[in-house]
């Protein structure tokens, strides 16, 4: 079955930067898993592979723009030292995590700590970079129906009651 919307992948990956640095790589014994066509990794790589089958290998290279972004200069801030807690020592590499406006989790890393003020960086930290993914698709299936909601709405029953959307999650 050659992947497409709706399959259940499984594949073992490396992440390496142009340089040859490399960045991630997946538990051999706990390959990545995820469903094709609901956003669940980048779309750069999701976009490659489609219409690749069960044990084939390959390489695939996303640029910036299909994977975590380009660099934005706008997205270095000063945030004064108050919005620290006391307690900690800041240095410059430091990463803290908190909250966007949305509510959505985001990490940000300490770029230069000046008098008053720290210069942080919001950018994700692969922004701007070339990934190159060394891929080994060890599984391909149709999804469940139940995995397929599970995706759709992924908060759907997360604590064991109903959504209250109509499906069958609680």
């Amino acid at each position: 079955m050659a992947i497409q919307k709706d399959s259940h992948v499984t594949m073992e990956y490396t992440l390496t930067l142009e340089s040859g640095e490399q960045i991630d790589r997946s538990d051999p014994d706990r390959p990545l898993q995820f469903l094709c066509g609901y956003s669940q990794i980048i779309p750069g790589l999701e976009k490659e592979l489609i219409g690749k089958n069960e044990n084939e290998s390959f390489q695939v290279k996303v640029p910036s723009e299909e994977g975590y972004g380009p660099y934005q200069e706008e997205l270095l801030q000063k945030i004064p030292l108050t919005q620290f807690p006391e307690k900690i020592e800041l240095k410059v590499g430091m990463s803290f995590q908190t909250r966007s406006p949305q509510g959505l989790p985001m990490t940000f890393v300490i770029k230069e700590i000046e008098k008053d003020s720290a210069v942080v960086d919001l950018n994700h930290p692969l922004a701007g970079k070339t990934l190159i993914f060394d891929i080994a698709i060890k599984g391909v299936r149709a999804g469940t129906p139940e995995e397929i909601e599970a995706v759709k709405n992924p908060s759907c029953g997360s604590d064991g009651s109903s959504c209250g959307s109509g499906c069958s999650c609680g």
